[in-house]
């Protein structure tokens, strides 16, 4: 419907206010029955604006795969094409659809204002119509939308380039005054892009600055490079600290929302097929299978993949469900998780698998039993023997790929792999075995919460002490007479190696790292490189910084060093590594060790 506001006439004074109470009732009463509300499930499904021209064909094969949540909302715009003049048709159809398939609906609150030219800009030039709308859309939904995000990825690219952190404080807390005025239930959200702890930070801390702290109620996160990590050996390490560091941030910033709920309101991976790398159906589903297992395990709330179904008109290859409406692998993968696991899976804790403990397993009180999630690294060498379990009952094992269960009797070798696979009926004493563990930190990739020094030795095999390499297969390695050994780089400038600390060394707070690299030449010619590092405050522009100190290599066929000391860090992995050693014009070197420090070197 469209509800123009009256203009006051004189003439007409009595019929005058007759319309404003009607308009008034208009704004904030939505059409749709109230559905009854129930507790936030994690399994979440996040879509493209161009996914609501036909969400009412894929709503019910989300519902069909256990999906609760959807986020998908119109724009600011589409609400109020003109100033005073309010069509919610989209929106009630929206909910009306959503209610019919028992699906909860997270709206993202964004656009610009009536008549602006400006494209995806914080509207902080009116910001008192922002609050009118904000309070129009949290008035009338506020029986069937209870979380609202402020903007989606104001530090990336749905800003106007200029936007900072105090900005978006100014507009968060605009918000949340507006929804809390029209719903005080209604749960407001910072949202961010990629896996931007710091910029969180920095807005949390102006809120504050402001003279309006605490002004929201939970924290999302969009961790797709991160998660583009898990098609690496053991790159689930960063994944599963998230929220750990979020929950460290919140205690230093907003101590009174140190337990607020955090959010993966996007995550994915786009099928592709080029030179540098190939994700197939079977990749994206297995990374659905441990994103999902993995982030219910370390306490976050709700995780919605990107997107349901490949939309008409823009980029293919992130859906759940083909453009045809056909499912992909993933959408199997979520049935059988969604199923076996339940709507509502109570975690039990963690299980370091088979002889190498390097196997990953969580525990999860399931639908009608206690269920494991367990699977190997990806690209771990190992023999059978390390990657085997037996258990003492018979257990149904599913195969979270192809959704296949098989009967496991009891004594009978299950080999794992790094194809997550779902075991139901697990014993007693695994059971208790994961509570046991369940207080203590993750255990891949070593505990340096103690340490002052991490480091990585390249060599066959590589020596990981606390730092690891991202793309390790990208960069062959190279054994020199004298029996030491470096990771090959190209040398140019695009072409750079990136690594990142485990997240258990040093601390969301700290802000002063050493950083020395040892590198070797190859050949006769220049080669140089500087430190890009991860920035505490961005202000939602370039989160990575050189420190401006260029390493030059001198012509001797040794092994050098060079250190370089920051002071403004913040190592939380946005784009899944903490520094880059950048080389330019340089032809290829050899990196031997990396080493990282809160104190100088000797």
């Amino acid at each position: 419907m469209i509800l123009d506001v009256p203009m006051f006439r004189s003439l007409f004074a009595v019929w005058a206010c007759w319309c404003l109470i009607s308009d008034f009732n208009g704004l904030y009463a939505a059409e749709p029955d109230t559905p009854v509300r129930r507790s936030v499930s994690p399994w979440g499904i996040s879509s493209s604006a161009s996914s609501f021209r036909n969400h009412e064909e894929w709503f019910p094969k989300m519902a069909e795969a256990g999906v609760t949540t959807v986020r998908l909302f119109p724009e600011w715009s589409n609400f109020e094409p003109k100033q005073g003049t309010w069509n919610w048709t989209d929106g009630d159809r929206l909910i009306k659809s959503a209610t019919d398939h028992k699906l909860e609906i997270n709206a993202i609150l964004m656009g610009s204002q009536p008549g602006s030219k400006s494209i995806h800009a914080f509207p902080m030039e009116d910001l008192e119509s922002w609050s009118r709308y904000v309070a129009a859309a949290v008035g009338r939904y506020k029986n069937q939308i209870r979380y609202w995000e402020v903007w989606n990825e104001g530090n990336g690219g749905f800003n106007d380039g200029h936007h900072t952190t105090t900005d978006y404080a100014r507009l968060t807390v605009a918000t949340y005054e507006a929804a809390k005025k029209a719903d005080p239930q209604a749960q407001v959200g910072l949202t961010v892009a990629s896996f931007d702890a710091p910029y969180l930070h920095q807005a949390i801390r102006a809120m504050a600055a402001q003279g309006k702290p605490n002004s929201f109620d939970f924290l999302c996160i969009h961790p797709y490079e991160i998660a583009d990590g898990l098609a690496e050996t053991d790159g689930e390490v960063p994944f599963l600290w998230m929220n750990r560091m979020l929950r460290s941030m919140l205690k230093e910033a907003a101590p009174e929302r140190a337990n607020a709920e955090i959010w993966m309101t996007e995550v994915g991976h786009r099928l592709t097929s080029n030179k540098e790398r190939s994700i197939t159906e079977v990749d994206a589903a297995n990374a659905l299978a441990r994103m999902y297992t993995m982030a219910i395990a370390q306490g976050i709330t709700c995780t919605q993949w990107f997107e349901a179904q490949d939309p008409a008109g823009e980029d293919q290859g992130f859906g759940l469900l083909k453009r045809d409406g056909s499912p992909r692998a993933a959408y199997r993968t979520m049935k059988s998780l969604a199923t076996e696991l339940g709507e509502s899976p109570k975690y039990q804790g963690w299980l370091a698998l088979g002889d190498l403990k390097r196997g990953y397993g969580f525990v999860f009180a399931g639908r009608s039993s206690d269920v494991l999630v367990a699977w190997m690294p990806t690209g771990l060498k190992s023999d059978a023997a390390s990657r085997t379990l037996t258990f003492a009952k018979d257990v149904d094992v599913t195969n979270a790929i192809s959704a296949v269960t098989s009967k496991l009797m009891a004594g009978k070798p299950l080999i794992l792999s790094d194809i997550p696979v779902i075991i139901a009926g697990l014993p007693a004493d695994l059971v208790q075995q994961a509570r046991d563990n369940s207080g203590q930190n993750f255990p891949w990739g070593g505990d340096y919460t103690s340490a002052k020094t991490v480091s990585f030795q390249a060599g066959l095999p590589d020596q990981v002490q606390g730092v690891t390499p991202r793309g390790r297969g990208n960069y062959p390695t190279v054994t020199f007479a004298d029996g030491s050994a470096g990771l090959v780089v190209a040398g140019d400038i695009n072409h750079p190696v990136s690594f990142y600390a485990h997240p258990s060394f040093a601390s969301f707070q700290t802000r002063e790292y050493y950083v020395r690299a040892t590198v070797r030449r190859l050949a006769t010619g220049n080669v140089g490189m500087n430190l890009r590092y991860e920035v505490a405050d961005s202000q939602g522009r370039m989160p990575y910084a050189n420190v401006g100190q260029w390493f030059s290599v001198s012509q001797e066929s040794t092994w050098q060093t060079h250190t370089w000391h920051v002071t403004n860090a913040c190592f939380s992995k946005m784009w899944g590594n903490d520094i880059v050693i950048a080389p330019e014009q340089s032809i290829p070197f050899a990196v031997g060790t990396i080493e990282i420090s809160v104190v100088p070197f000797k």
